[in-house]
């Protein structure tokens, strides 16, 4: 039941974005105004893979942060690799920004039902 609460509000957000982009051209000229929006990207994509790992295929958090930092070194090395594309460390970095969030953001959960629950009982 869970599993398709997150994949509902995974496709949510995927759909509202696909929308914002189609149907407004000042969100494309802002959204792709510089080049840090290919971190921004890297960050919410990072985020999003770790949580879907995490939460639908119900992988511990720790193993989920090192296997998912792990595909991102791979996708750089890949990219170095590549005639058309180039690996950047700030990429990189980004993917670790993306995983470290998602971490804390769970942890902060994790510790407000813990004290919640000591509360109650």
């Amino acid at each position: 039941m869970k599993s398709r609460y997150h994949l509902s509000i995974l496709a949510i957000i995927v759909i509202l974005f696909f929308c914002l982009y189609f149907s407004s051209a000042d969100f494309r000229r802002i959204a792709f105004r510089s080049a840090e929006i290919d971190s921004i990207g890297h960050i919410i994509s990072f985020f999003c893979l770790t949580w879907v790992l995490h939460s639908i295929l119900k992988l511990p958090l720790l193993n989920t942060m090192l296997t998912v930092a792990f595909y991102g070194v791979l996708t750089e090395l890949g990219q170095y690799y590549l005639g058309f594309r180039s690996a950047q460390v700030s990429d990189f970095i980004a993917d670790l920004i993306g995983i470290g969030l998602f971490a804390i953001i769970r942890w902060s959960i994790l510790m407000y039902r813990n004290r919640s629950s000591q509360r109650s009982g």
